[in-house]
């Protein structure tokens, strides 16, 4: 059985997915702390909302006519593509990095890639006791 293909797993590993990318992203905002001119970077907050619409399975309408407007499904692939961040506060040297908001976003990150994989874990603690109890 492929993972993948329950709409669960697929959109855990989107999730799991972009939080990585955005703690390289808060990573090099870190490493980057004392470089002059350095504007700190984040990842735009995916619609996951819109993902779970899309990566959910639907009834599919056929055309039953030859004059019927033909639906066409489908999902859109989001990349990750760092952007500047809001400057809230630039040094004379014009670096924006402000390390406590750059610690506070880590932390934030860390807690929902936990949640994340706890999510992972039950569903497959829950797929494993309905295969075991047949």
């Amino acid at each position: 059985m492929i993972m993948d293909n329950i709409s669960v797993f697929g959109l855990l590993r989107s999730k799991m997915s972009w939080l990585t990318d955005r703690q390289r992203v808060l990573a090099d905002n870190i490493a980057n702390a004392n470089t002059p001119g350095y504007s700190a970077r984040d990842l735009e907050r995916p619609n996951f909302k819109n993902l779970l619409r899309t990566q959910t399975p639907r009834m599919i309408s056929g055309a039953t006519h030859a004059n019927h407007i033909p639906i066409k499904a489908g999902a859109s692939e989001t990349t990750n593509k760092p952007e500047k961040a809001p400057d809230w506060e630039t040094t004379p040297d014009g670096n924006s990095v402000v390390l406590e908001d750059q610690m506070m976003k880590v932390a934030q990150n860390q807690m929902e890639y936990q949640s994340a994989v706890d999510l992972y874990r039950k569903s497959v603690d829950m797929i494993r006791l309905a295969i075991s109890s047949r």
